[in-house]
């Protein structure tokens, strides 16, 4: 009996040999595999907007934060930095807002005080595609920014570690603008701006990121200087076919 267990031992271990043999090999290939993802991840470019402290004399209403000029119908002439995080350049670049809390923002501008120096509301809003109408005045100007959309802007390229500063939509800056001008401070609703963000990478594929943009509720107003931030929030990344 022992004999015949010997036996038994004997001939089950070259394929228990082999079991063993063939997990290293699957444990191997797991591990070389796993490298090599992780090797193409460190390579991708990684896009996001960083923060943006700014402490600043409100100017009045119309006028650019940053430049000091009139504000358009599109971009403002004040920025915030976009970072490449990753390892490789990021090229092709293009960008675009979105107005996520149109509605929230109109309502509550509807039912701030009216001022004789300073008035300010959304309309003509339309749905698909997304647009409005934004007016107001102040002391100095009356101004209409008609048919408000999503437009789009263009950077060449970030290379890794580095970044450019993209405008701001100038709808945003005069709304911020009026909401701390007519709105007490728990009747405060600012706007909020989902960033797309495309891009190539070094091999021609295509991304889209996504975040969103606004201003950090910690802030600290006396008079009319405003010290806060711009603030963004991940949405999403997908590669495009």
């Amino acid at each position: 009996m022992t004999l015949l267990l010997g036996t038994s031992v004997l001939q089950w271990a070259p394929l228990a040999s082999a079991i063993i043999s063939f997990c290293a090999v699957v444990v191997a290939m797991s591990a070389l595999g796993f490298q090599y993802w992780q090797y193409k991840k460190n390579r991708e470019p990684v896009i996001g907007p960083a923060i943006k402290s700014f402490d600043l004399e409100l100017p009045e209403t119309h006028l650019d934060w940053e430049t000091g000029e009139k504000l358009d119908g599109k971009f403002s002439g004040t920025t915030i930095p976009v970072y490449n995080y990753g390892g490789t350049t990021a090229v092709n670049i293009s960008y675009s807002y979105k107005f996520v809390n149109l509605h929230e923002v109109e309502k509550s501008l509807n039912n701030l005080a009216k001022y004789e120096s300073h008035e300010i509301k959304i309309d003509s809003v339309n749905e698909n595609p997304l647009s409005f109408d934004l007016v107001f005045k102040n002391n100095t100007s009356r101004r209409r920014f008609t048919s408000v959309k999503s437009y789009v802007r263009r950077k060449d390229l970030i290379q890794p570690g580095e970044k450019v500063d993209i405008l701001l939509p100038s709808y945003f800056l005069v709304i911020v603008n009026y909401a701390f001008i007519l709105s007490a401070f728990d009747d405060i609703v600012l706007p909020k701006l989902e960033l797309t963000i495309r891009y190539n990478d070094i091999n021609n594929k295509k991304w889209l990121v996504k975040y969103v943009v606004k201003m950090d509720m910690s802030y600290k107003l006396s008079n009319s200087r405003l010290e806060s931030c711009f603030i963004s929030e991940f949405v999403s990344k997908e590669k495009l076919k």
